[in-house]
């Protein structure tokens, strides 16, 4: 990890917090995430409100934290400390600061064992703490639909972030576009990050220096020796998070690292994760862009040599998703049949789920997440590709359930359909 990166950034942070202390009335702190999970250790980071040592207490019940760890004894401000020796697949209650009792909604459960197949549950946001702060009650709203969906509960196993975490990667956009607003869910439920243009400033060094993400492997996976693009494993899934803003001189290594990665995965499920999509018909026109055409070039035959499944993609804020397609280098106006693995809905109560073998060129789904940055038909979906099964311009998330050998799909949108639900969109794929 970058961690030294993090640490001398936020040498700073005291002249960042009194600067939005200004703009807020209480003093500024932000709550506690949990990042880079295994199935022995969990990252806990946060803000102090002021200088203390980075302690966390931790155990099996809210009033019993019985262990606790000390990241030093320095007295700073930023703190990310790292818990180990723990049992897989259990749930354990937190606080942080030095207190020795914690809440129902700060706890972490230990990833399950790598290879095992326990029912597994993704959130999936993008564009979430892009554009500015007056667009925070669409984020609420988008956490709102999650929380209800999920049995008005905001646990996930994980989440995954498609990128643009803010607007121009400030510390203050990231804190109360982003942080403040996803506060319920990230106190207990793992976070991973993947890089946005928006996030793309100054060398990233905003996003750098505030996530961790397991650039060593530290999650299972191939280290890719940086934050920029990784992976890691979960249960029966393995998860590539890819970047594609960082410079074409940088590319050739992650494209070297992602064959090493993938050669070495032995996973039941593959999903690929980055911000800029392969095919939209959004803001962001693919066929009229260089820049896609590149990466289908250069990443599609990598990851469809793999076998892979799902790809996620945000960017255009809007929602699109592909049926089951193959080897589609080009733009969507070269789609043949032969690139149609399936041209059906995979819906089990329409016409059939998708079912694939487990093997390379067995057909993949791609998804565009609409995020809850903007308001609803801010970003206009120019056409439906050939490739897209449907599109919307409402915000909303994506919700991946994996049950053994089935993923199931769901698009949640703010808006509610003709039939008064928020499930815009759903699919299945069952590997045979």
């Amino acid at each position: 990890m970058e961690k030294t990166m993090r640490k001398y950034s936020f040498i700073t942070m005291g002249v960042f917090l009194l600067m939005i202390s200004l703009q807020f009335s209480a003093q500024v702190s932000r709550q506690p995430f949990l990042q880079i999970p295994s199935s022995t250790s969990v990252t806990i980071s946060w803000i102090s409100g002021r200088g203390v040592p980075g302690e966390v207490h931790y155990g099996p019940a809210v009033n019993s934290l019985t262990e606790s760890v000390i990241e030093s004894e320095e007295e700073e401000i930023y703190h990310e400390v790292v818990i180990s020796g723990l049992t897989p697949d259990t749930k354990y209650y937190y606080s942080v600061d030095g207190a020795s009792r914690g809440t129902e909604e700060q706890y972490f459960i230990t990833a399950p064992q790598v290879g095992s197949s326990p029912p597994v549950r993704i959130w999936v946001i993008s564009d979430f703490g892009q554009s500015d702060s007056d667009q925070n009650e669409e984020r609420m709203e988008t956490v709102a639909q999650w929380k209800s969906f999920n049995g008005n509960n905001h646990h996930a196993d994980l989440i995954l972030s498609l990128g643009d975490q803010t607007e121009d990667d400030s510390r203050y956009q990231l804190q109360h576009n982003y942080f403040n607003q996803l506060e319920p869910v990230l106190v207990n439920t793992p976070l991973f990050t993947a890089i946005g243009n928006h996030d793309n400033h100054d060398d990233m060094v905003n996003y750098l220096s505030t996530f961790a993400l397991p650039s060593e492997g530290e999650s299972g996976g191939l280290a890719s020796g940086t934050e920029k693009y990784y992976s890691f494993d979960y249960a029966n899934i393995h998860v590539v998070v890819l970047c594609t803003e960082v410079e074409d001189e940088e590319m050739p290594a992650q494209i070297e690292w992602l064959k090493k990665d993938l050669d070495a995965n032995s996973q039941d499920w593959l999903i690929a994760s980055m911000h800029r999509p392969f095919h939209s018909g959004g803001h962001h026109r693919t066929d009229d862009e260089q820049d896609p055409q590149d990466r289908r070039n250069t990443w599609l035959p990598v990851l469809e040599d793999h076998g892979v499944d799902l790809i996620l993609q945000g960017h255009n804020h809007v929602y699109e998703r592909s049926f089951m397609l193959d080897n589609l280098l080009g733009k969507t106006t070269s789609l043949t049949d032969d690139n149609v693995i399936d041209g059906g809905l995979g819906r089990e109560d329409v016409d059939g789920a998708y079912k694939k073998k487990n093997a390379p060129h067995q057909g993949t789904v791609f998804v565009e997440v609409p995020g809850g940055g903007v308001a609803s038909k801010s970003f206009e979906l120019y056409s439906i590709f050939p490739v897209h099964y449907n599109g919307y311009e409402y915000e909303g998330s994506l919700v991946v359930d994996v049950n053994g050998n089935r993923m199931d799909v769901k698009f949640l949108c703010n808006e509610k359909d003709e039939k008064g639900s928020h499930i815009w969109d759903y699919f299945t794929i069952i590997k045979k």
